[in-house]
């Protein structure tokens, strides 16, 4: 592994990824070493960081300028680089999650589809929509562009709550070759097959201390889709203050096993990750960009930052060297923080970094 100083590393890592020429590179490196030292989504943040002789209105405006570039897109920056990184690690299995999150001001949502990893998500694409419910259009179009990245003949299981739960959703992702578990409505119907009566989700009878599980079942009277398992367990969930639910309802293409609420847990990685982006990280939900290019080319490169920093995050627990950045008994920080923080560390005391391309396992 090869080690240099901070801007020479981050310009190698985007030399070997990334398929652009030499100076759009050392432009993405810019706002990337931008983005890693101002702790800031902001624009005017971000160009108080900017390394140029001059004044800081001309280094917003320049900014504000290249993050409108037409290269600065996920199909030539990002994509690339989260393909490239994902071939050099190796996968077993891969469990690609797909959510939705508020992006600013209750107005714009962020639709991201990710790979679990180590109890947080790696991003792979997002696509940025209105307030509101996707559809099943817009839901394939992301899962279509993710499975383009991904690792060939890599097994992959797809997690959404109930707004990635449709009928048409599941025969989708299985026509891909992926299994799935997704949420389910209490007001959807299932059956028995081959002649059971409907009933909903909502009359399994599901206690605080006992799951439900059944198998081989139908779901909607719409579309009579199967054959799929079902399940349900007790899990209050809480929004702004006040409970939403109970109980939760699943539907999955994998056969039951014990370990089957345990694989489905792995979902909640994409949660832990929007919080790196947002109270953890760069405080996204706080953007100032509503002009959409621009805020396209931003969060090409808060993606990109944040998977080569989970990386250098990982490695620093394979190489012992965690007590770097997080010395404390009770070890809170993410890879992402670990790694962001041995950074900005690196940069400030004029120290190496590695040009690290590989997410441990």
């Amino acid at each position: 592994m090869e080690y240099y100083q901070f801007q020479d590393a981050l310009q190698a890592v985007l030399t070997a990824t990334i398929p652009l020429s030499a100076a759009q590179r050392r432009r993405i490196g810019e706002i990337c070493e931008a983005v890693l030292l101002a702790r800031s989504s902001q624009i005017a943040w971000l160009a108080r960081r900017l390394v140029h002789s001059t004044h800081k209105d001309s280094r917003v405006q320049w900014l504000s300028r290249m993050l409108t570039r037409d290269y600065l897109h996920q199909d030539y920056v990002y994509g690339p680089f989260v393909k490239y990184i994902l071939s050099q690690s190796y996968w077993p299995q891969m469990h690609v999650l797909m959510d939705r999150t508020v992006f600013s001001n209750h107005e714009t949502d962020l639709l991201s589809i990710s790979v679990n990893f180590r109890k947080r998500a790696i991003p792979i694409a997002w696509t940025f929509m209105d307030h509101g419910m996707s559809d099943i259009d817009l839901q394939r179009q992301l899962i279509n562009r993710c499975h383009q990245l991904l690792p060939e003949e890599t097994p992959v299981i797809f997690h959404g709550d109930n707004e990635f739960g449709s009928v048409r959703l599941m025969q989708y992702v299985r026509h891909l070759g992926w299994d799935f578990i997704v949420g389910q409505s209490s007001k959807n119907y299932y059956r028995s097959y081959p002649d059971g009566i409907w009933q909903l989700f909502g009359s399994l009878p599901v206690t605080k201390t006992q799951a439900v599980y059944k198998a081989q079942v139908e779901v909607t009277k719409k579309y009579q889709y199967g054959l799929v398992n079902i399940f349900g367990f007790y899990k209050p969930r809480f929004g702004k203050k006040t409970r939403k639910q109970n109980i939760i309802y699943c539907a999955t293409s994998l056969p039951i096993t014990p370990m089957l609420r345990r694989v489905g847990h792995r979902r909640w990685g994409v949660e832990c990750q929007f919080q790196d982006m947002k109270s953890s990280g760069w405080n996204v939900q706080n953007c100032d960009i509503s002009h959409p290019k621009r805020r396209e080319g931003l969060l090409n490169v808060l993606n990109l930052c944040y998977l080569w920093a989970t990386c250098l995050g990982r490695w620093l627990c394979k190489t012992s060297q965690r007590h770097c950045v997080d010395a404390k008994p009770d070890r809170r920080l993410s890879l992402f923080r670990m790694g962001w923080d041995w950074l900005v560390n690196q940069y400030s005391t004029k120290q190496k970094c590695p040009v690290l391309l590989t997410l441990y396992p």
